[in-house]
Formats: structure tokens, sequence, C-alpha cells
């Protein structure tokens, strides 16, 4: 009697049990999540990321050695149990005890399963105790061989894969089937430590784990003593990729744009990019030196970088000082006050109303509706032509340029270079008053460099499957002109002129022509530094994520023309070396310009604004 109350109540403890346990079904069929990898201009691997978990692999199909070294290290008698191991229990129980602390655990490969599926990892009884009943349950539900194929495609590796197919492309760069027995025994002795013991973050601690591995397999009789030793002394490839250390940036900045390409196809895909890993290292060295340096002694503890071709293929990507420590990209993601960086567009605007390069203006105590700017520590120049005006970055003289023409005219000048950020149409404006990203801004800059053409800065080049199947391949995108040769041509003299005696000298390039504009912010809580060459257009931004304002130092300045100049000279002098030195766009625009031109009449002689540019350009009448 005392034993059918037993069973009646244990049948009812089960039933609870059962009827919060999870559902089981069609387990085995779940599929992959996206697979990407990411290659740079010459092919060459900058990443592989969204591979979570990769194709589901059937035990049946791996070389014996793969389960056997996971059963060896991790459940022994997993041939024999029921989902419980009673005997494992007790030996795990009697070795803590001797220890005096936990040195073995006594959890079968099933219950690891069940919890990795289904539970949380809290130590209550109820968990225990479901953990317990599930996986039983499973036991009941699939054979071993199916609880291993489960257990092989769901069970962490460490370094963001799970699934042994994942992790064999990952680690080793092979599919599960090809796995070699010390790269079995590599991946089975992760599964106790997978950030310690993966073999990306630690290959040494990886091997010495693998040998753990090798001998508990001789032990079990998986292995000969022969074999043990071949695999002990074998150290497989590992694969970690030849991205460089910030090249996560760019790879992130690629996999946020790639729904738009080819929607939510979760097949695996190959992109091709502009992205170059020999510029990218020269741009991470130029900013790790510099800001380590300098920057830490004006108090700047963050800088981005973004180069481009003058078409707008972006080439390097810096998006902080360490992705490691945060992968948050300054460069396409940190909306921060450009400064003086903004005044081109300023410049710009007013040539196109009529304004010359040698147009004189006064740089002097000015009030703009009851707004009186006031130029760096206060000193007014007082008449002064436009060119060193902008070459000096006179703030008093871009905001009345811009009362003149007007801050909405402004405004839509930046936004049909490339500005896409909210511009406040006020006559703050002027100054860099609206917040940009170092991507946008150095793309609304590539115009200047290319002739007057308006680009979309792009990275991916092209987009296809594994078989080979296209998905996308950009066609071009120019956005045509977006300023006259002439204006082109002005803007280019006052940016060179910038760089040869304006706030941007450290800029300036020894043996090769250039041209770039210095940004400020008040306080210093920003400074940039933007430019070009006929071969490459670099944006520059250094300052804090909390925007806490850096200081001067007696001999730096918390400037554009600073650290950021420095950064922008140390990567330009890199990644130009070897090039031919060509001149810039905008210095030959006119004289082409001359040339297609029909000989004029007395009646064509009358001044216009086409004309005014050019005289202002070479200072005629």
């Amino acid at each position: 009697m005392l034993l059918a109350w037993c069973a009646i109540f244990g049948a009812i403890f089960y039933s609870n049990f059962l009827t919060n346990l999870p559902d089981v079904k069609n387990l085995l069929a779940t599929g992959p999540t996206r697979d990407v990898t990411i290659l740079d201009d010459r092919g060459r691997l900058i990443a592989r990321r969204g591979l979570s978990q990769g194709r589901q692999v059937n035990v049946s199909e791996l070389p014996a050695y793969v389960p056997n070294a996971f059963i060896a290290i991790e459940d022994r008698r997993f041939r024999e149990h029921f989902g419980l191991d009673p005997i494992g229990m007790a030996r795990a129980g009697i070795s803590n005890m001797m220890a005096g602390h936990v040195v073995q655990g006594g959890s079968t490969l099933t219950q690891q399963l069940a919890k990795n599926l289904f539970l949380t990892p809290s130590r209550t009884f109820d968990r225990k105790a479901q953990e317990a009943m599930l996986a039983v349950y499973l036991e009941s539900r699939y054979s071993k061989d199916q609880i291993l194929t489960l257990y092989l495609n769901r069970v962490y590796f460490g370094a963001g894969v799970f699934g042994i197919e994942a992790a064999s492309e990952k680690f080793f760069g092979k599919h599960a089937d090809e796995l070699g027995l010390t790269e079995a025994a590599m991946l089975a002795g992760s599964v106790k430590a997978p950030a310690r013991y993966n073999a990306i973050a630690d290959t040494d601690a990886s091997l010495a784990r693998a040998q753990v591995v090798l001998r508990a397999m001789e032990d079990t009789g998986f292995i000969n003593d022969k074999s043990r030793i071949q695999a002990q002394a074998t150290r497989p490839r590992i694969m970690k990729g030849s991205g460089t250390p910030q090249s996560g940036y760019f790879a992130d900045w690629v996999l946020s744009r790639l729904d738009g390409f080819i929607g939510d196809a979760t097949e695996p895909v190959i992109v091709e990019t502009s992205f170059d890993l020999e510029t990218q290292a020269m741009a991470e060295r130029a900013v790790a030196q510099t800001l380590d340096d300098e920057g830490a002694r004006i108090g700047a503890s963050q800088a981005a970088l973004v180069a481009m071709t003058p078409d707008g293929a972006i080439r390097a990507m810096v998006g902080g000082r360490s992705y490691s420590e945060s992968s948050f990209n300054r460069a396409s993601d940190a909306e921060r006050q450009p400064g003086s960086a903004f005044k081109p567009f300023v410049y710009l605007t007013a040539f196109e109303h009529g304004h010359t390069p040698d147009d004189i203006m006064r740089d002097g105590p000015v009030d703009i509706h009851g707004w009186k700017p006031s130029d760096f520590e206060g000193e007014f120049q007082g008449d002064i032509t436009l060119t060193k005006a902008f070459a000096e970055s006179s703030n008093v003289i871009a905001a009345q340029l811009t009362d003149q023409v007007g801050a909405k005219e402004v405004a839509r000048t930046a936004r049909r270079l490339g500005i896409i950020s909210p511009l406040a149409e006020v006559s703050s404006l002027a100054l860099g008053t609206s917040g940009v990203t170092p991507l946008e801004l150095t793309g609304a800059y590539v115009p200047f460099a290319n002739g007057g053409e308006g680009v979309l800065p792009f990275g991916i080049v092209s987009i296809r499957t594994k078989g080979g199947k296209i998905l996308y391949e950009r066609k071009g995108s120019a956005l045509g002109a977006v300023m006259s040769p002439a204006n082109n041509a002005a803007m280019t003299k006052l940016m060179v002129e910038t760089v040869t005696t304006g706030t941007g000298k450290a800029a300036r390039l020894d043996e090769r022509p250039s041209a770039g504009k210095t940004g400020t912010t008040q306080d210093s809580h920003d400074a940039w530094f933007v430019g070009f060459t006929a071969d490459l257009v670099c944006g520059v931004w250094i300052g804090n994520d909390n925007s806490a304002p850096m200081h001067k130092t007696r001999d730096l300045t918390a400037t554009g023309g600073g650290v950021p100049a420095h950064i922008w000279h140390a990567f330009m002098e890199d990644a130009e070396k070897g090039l031919p030195a060509q001149p810039l766009i905008g210095t030959t625009l006119v004289a082409q310009a001359d040339a297609q031109s029909p000989p004029q009449t007395d009646d064509d002689k009358k001044p216009d604004a086409f004309e005014r540019i050019l005289s202002g350009i070479f200072g005629g009448t």
C-alpha cells in the first residue's frame, strides 16, 4: 500500500515538472544564422561575422574521435547511463569532498544539453531538478547519437560561436568533418571554460587543455598511446584572421548596412569591400601613436579617422582608441560639432553669391542680431582677404558671410555636398555648431578633392554567396556636379593656403600638394582636421566621449591644427609613400576651362561671377 502511494505521489511530482518543461519537439530542425565573410580590396580577410551557429552536423558525419573527445572529457559513461549518472555523481562528490572544494562536476552531457537549451544558470533546487527531469525526458525521446548531435550543434565554444561546425570554421578554417584529432581535443577541452580555452583567446592554454583531453581519450580506450603522442606533438593552424586590431569598426559598419542590400537572407555570403588592410594599419598606427603621446598631454582620450578615395571609396576607418575596449564607432555614429571645419560650406555659398577669394572684409567686433562672435583667443586682424580669413579661421568673417547669404543657404550647400545630420539654420551655423559625424564630414569634403562631383561614401563593392551567386554589385554612386569648376578652384586655393600659411600648417605634406581645414569647438570639446591630396580625402577627430574639454600645454594646443593635424600628417605621409605626386584637381580646372573656351568678342567681356572668382584666384582686375 505504501509503495502504491509513493508511486502515485511520484507520478504527480514528475507530471508537475513535465508541465513546466519546455517543448522539445523539432530540436533537430534548427538552422544556421547568417554567416558573413568580409574581404578587403585584395581579397584578404577583414572579419567573419554573424556565424553564431553553423550548419547542423550529424554525429555520424564526423570522425569517431570527434564525439569521443567530448565523451572522454565530459561524460565517460554517456553510452551507459539514462540521462543521469549516479556513479559519476558519487565519484564527483567524493573527489570534491576530499579536495575541500569543487574539482569535478557530475552533470552528464544530456544534463548539459538540457541546461544549455532551456534553463537559466541559477543554482536553485527547482532548476537542478528541472535539469535532471529534462535530461531523463530527452533520453526517452532521442537516441544517444541524436543527443550527441544536439549537444555538439548547440554547445558554446567561445568567441561568439555555438556548435561544432561554426567553431571548426571559426578557429581552424575547415568543416567539422575535416577536424584532426588535436583540433577535436582543443574543441572538447574548451567547453569547460570557453572564454579561457578557445583557440583564438589563448592558443597555448587551448593546447594545454587539449593534452588533458587526449590523456582522457587514451584512458577510456578511444585512442592508443601512439595516437596520443602524435596528436600532442601537433600544433594546428589557428584562423585568427588577417584583420587589423581596429578593423572591427569597419566590419560592424558593413554589417549594419547589409540588410539594405540583401534583405533578410540567411545564406552564407562574401562581401567584397573597398577597404585596404595596409592603409588601415597605417591609420591605426598614426592614431595610436599620436593619441597616446600628444593626445594624453592635452586630455584627449578618443579619436576617429576616415580615409576615402576621391570617388568616395572608404579605404580606412578607425572608430576609436580600441575596438576591444569599446566597439562604439565614433567615425560613423558620433555626432560632434565640427567647429571651423564647417566653414568650407560657408565660403562656397559666399562664392556662389558673388564673393571672390580676394574680396576684403573686416575682421573686427561685430553684432549680428545680438550675437557677438569672437575669434580664437579674442584677437582681430582688421581688413583681410577672404583667403586669409579662411586660412586663419576668422569666426567673425564667417559669421558675416553667413548673415549675408543666409544660414538657410549655407545649410542647403552643406546638404548638397553630403551632410545628412540635421542642421540648425541659425547664424551660429557658420561656426559649426550643429553636430556631424566624421564619416559624413569627410564625405562632404570629397567634392573639393575630385573637381566638384558629389558622392555617396561607400565600402561595399559586391556581395555574393559562397556558391558564387552575385547578390549585389556596385554600379556607381556619383551624384553629379555640386559646384562649378571656378568655385572648386577657389575653394582649393583657400584650403591650400590653410596648410601653407594658416592654422593647418602642421598637416602640410612635404613632397606633394595638399589642402584642408582645421576645426575647434568652443572650450576645445572637439578638434578636427579634414584634408585631401589628389589620391585620398581624410578626416580626423579627437576629443572625449563625455565631451570633457581638452586643454593646451606650453607647447601643444587643443585645436584642429594640433593633434588632429599631426595624426593626419603621419597617416597621409605613410599612405602616400611611393605614389607619384599629383596636382590637386582644383588647381588645374581653370586652365582646362580657358583652353576649352571660344575666343571672346568685346561684347563678351562683361565681368560676371565666374570672371570675378577667377580674378580673385589669380589676383587680376
